[in-house]
């Protein structure tokens, strides 16, 4: 199964000028730059991406393609995503690694289920039996 990685490990590889951030303002309204979609953007395994990592960015529902350390494209997610290991949040829809979110959605901050199932694991905070 595919590993994600931690939040905590984010980190900005170079980006492919021009071409990566002309990709992000012409398919996404976002008012933050393509180096913090970047950071806030959750892991995900994309095998159509030809990538070394993949970051998806759930609110305008894109993909971030690094490869070679150079952050290389920004693509629509047209499913291109395997889902397996995220869990959606009730609120927005929006993916998440469940193993490594908060109480709050990372994309509307609505609060998330203290019990859910990623990958075939039931995942409980709060301390709740």
């Amino acid at each position: 199964m595919y590993e994600h990685y931690t939040h905590a490990q984010s980190y900005v590889p170079s980006i492919n000028r021009p071409h990566a951030p002309e990709r992000w303002e012409e398919r996404t309204p976002a008012d933050i730059s393509l180096a913090e979609a970047w950071k806030d953007a959750v892991p995900v395994h994309a095998p159509e991406c030809d990538a070394d990592s993949t970051r998806l960015y759930a609110p305008y529902d894109v993909l971030l393609v690094e490869r070679a350390g150079t952050l290389r494209t920004v693509l629509y997610n047209d499913r291109r995503i395997d889902p397996d290991g995220l869990a959606a949040c009730p609120s927005c829809d929006g993916l998440y690694d469940p193993l490594q979110s908060s109480g709050t959605c990372r994309w509307c901050d609505a609060p998330l289920p203290t019990h859910r199932t990623a990958g075939g694991v039931t995942l409980v905070t709060g301390g709740d039996r």
